[in-house]
């Protein structure tokens, strides 16, 4: 009876010890750091009219504390997301609005963050088909002619003072004959020809240029025997935006203008 006595004694200790404070149990197996402060990743321009924040999961936190504000130097931020989940959406917001984003956590009743402010715009026009396309691995193949989109917005809102950016660029992959010189051409939307651009072209190896509509930008291939795929880069000219909180989204057509022998 003794045995059993103790049996069932220590049965009911550990039922306690599991279910006391939310599990001590569980309490001793968290990890004992603070949670980690990390800005929200921000995503725009991927659904039409919409704005997707996400960020990492943190075992130390026991809830996720999402602020948004409208960008301005002084923003006013307010709460639109508290609980456990790692990504939140909106779609409620103003074509072409500038938010601002930034997350907080909790563990055991102690509010840790701000993190710092990430910029989102809301937008009815949604990136190109040729995305993501943002990193030479991402190349689009150009073989005759493609129609994108690129942009560049900067926040009111300066964090030490700089501002958070939200910017495309896009790269391309095009294949040149042995000792020929491919000629690619930007147009942009909504300017005549021969007028500069928003834009910079970048091979590597080379220095930015700026585009100017029209004009052809030379890639050659000096090899005599063997044919060679180079890459470029379309990216926006920051001062040629709308500065101090402010920005816009550009279309253009790239293409193979042409190809010649030399």
């Amino acid at each position: 009876m003794k045995n059993a006595a103790r049996v069932s004694v220590l049965f009911v200790s550990l039922c306690a010890i599991a279910s006391c404070g939310g599990g001590l149990l569980v309490q001793m197996d968290r990890v004992i750091t603070d949670p980690t402060l990390q800005a929200p990743r921000v995503t725009s321009f991927i659904i039409e009219n919409r704005i997707d924040v996400s960020w990492d999961p943190d075992k130390a936190a026991d809830l996720y504390v999402l602020e948004r504000a409208q960008d301005a130097i002084n923003p006013n931020f307010s709460t639109v997301y508290q609980g456990t989940n790692i990504s939140y959406a909106e779609t409620a917001l103003s074509d072409q609005s500038r938010y601002l984003y930034r997350l907080s956590k909790i563990r055991v009743g102690k509010l840790f963050g701000p993190s710092d402010a990430v910029l989102g715009v809301c937008s009815a026009t949604s990136r190109d088909i040729l995305e993501p396309n943002d990193s030479e691995s991402q190349a689009s193949t150009l073989v005759f002619k493609l129609g994108a989109n690129l942009y560049y917005y900067n926040s009111a809102y300066q964090q030490n003072g700089t501002p958070s950016i939200f910017q495309d660029e896009d790269w391309y992959a095009v294949n040149v004959l042995p000792h020929h010189i491919a000629n690619i051409v930007v147009t942009q939307d909504n300017l005549g020809s021969l007028q500069n651009t928003n834009m910079y072209f970048y091979t590597k190896g080379q220095s930015l240029v700026q585009i100017v509509n029209d004009d052809p930008l030379p890639i050659t291939n000096h090899s005599d025997t063997t044919a060679a795929t180079f890459l470029f880069k379309i990216s926006p000219i920051p001062n040629t935006f709308p500065a101090g909180g402010g920005g816009s989204l550009i279309t253009y057509t790239v293409w193979l203008y042409s190809t010649t022998s030399y």
